[in-house]
């Protein structure tokens, strides 16, 4: 008995102490990795005991919060852009950038509600909308609205369906919109529409209308810690790719197992 107590001690001890090592890790991740991320970050947890704290939106609002000094480790944005803006600013840690993912674009409507359009040489996505709402990500600011737009001009959809879009703050609120039916169609990454039970995919918009999607990850100067350091390795790692790609994301340069 007495040995199992002090075995049980020195647990508890060493748990504690581990407990105390693990210094802060937040990640600010765009919002079309929230269920992916959040399984990892537990898995993490789970085998470390140390905790991530996980901020999803906008990538565009996520790189201006960290510019604002927001206690980011980590920064998973949805395109390069956004990451080249930190960059700039010196708050991208020298050498822990590359990029993470990849992700395709479709065209999502309400389960069981139809829509008569593909992206074929002559369609007309206005006719198909029938003066109903098109969501989309803010083309202003988020990956996956500047993405959409990219494509619809590049085929020379966008001035037929400007006034019918409905610009939404991240990608998940389009989806969201579509689900509920308070847009007939909306465009999001294919990851997205996987995780919805209420939508449905349409079409696939042509990659080569668009810039790649890319998920580029670095960690944040001056945040990073050993914790910080471990998590982004976890991620990158064949733990991190498996889960990535059970929720259809495309893990790049890390073979899944």
């Amino acid at each position: 008995m007495r040995v199992t107590l002090c075995c049980l001690a020195l647990l508890m001890a060493f748990g504690s102490k581990q407990a105390l090592a693990c210094e802060p890790v937040s990640i600010f991740a765009a919002a079309s990795t929230t269920d992916a991320v959040t399984g990892i970050a537990q898995a993490f947890e789970a085998k470390t005991g140390c905790k991530v704290t996980a901020v999803f939106a906008g990538s565009s609002i996520l790189a201006k919060q960290i510019e604002a000094g927001a206690p980011a480790s980590i920064f998973l944005s949805a395109n390069e852009s956004w990451m080249d803006e930190l960059e700039k600013e010196n708050l991208v840690m020298p050498g822990t950038r590359s990029d993470l993912l990849a992700n395709e674009l479709v065209l999502v409507v309400q389960k069981g509600q139809k829509l008569d359009f593909s992206f074929d040489e002559d369609t007309d996505l206005a006719a198909a909308l029938a003066g109903e709402r098109l969501a989309i990500a803010n083309p202003d600011g988020v990956p996956a609205g500047i993405y959409a737009k990219q494509a619809l001009t590049q085929m020379g959809l966008w001035d037929g369906v400007v006034t019918s879009i409905v610009a939404a703050e991240d990608v998940r609120a389009a989806l969201v919109w579509v689900a509920r039916g308070e847009a007939r169609a909306g465009i999001v990454y294919r990851t997205d529409a996987r995780i919805s039970p209420d939508v449905e995919i349409a079409a696939a918009v042509p990659e080569e209308t668009h810039d790649p999607v890319r998920y580029p990850v670095a960690l944040v100067a001056g945040r990073a810690n050993e914790t910080a350091r471990d998590f982004l390795a976890y991620l990158r790692g064949p733990a991190g790719a498996r889960v990535f790609a059970e929720y259809g994301f495309t893990p790049l340069g890390t073979p899944v197992n």
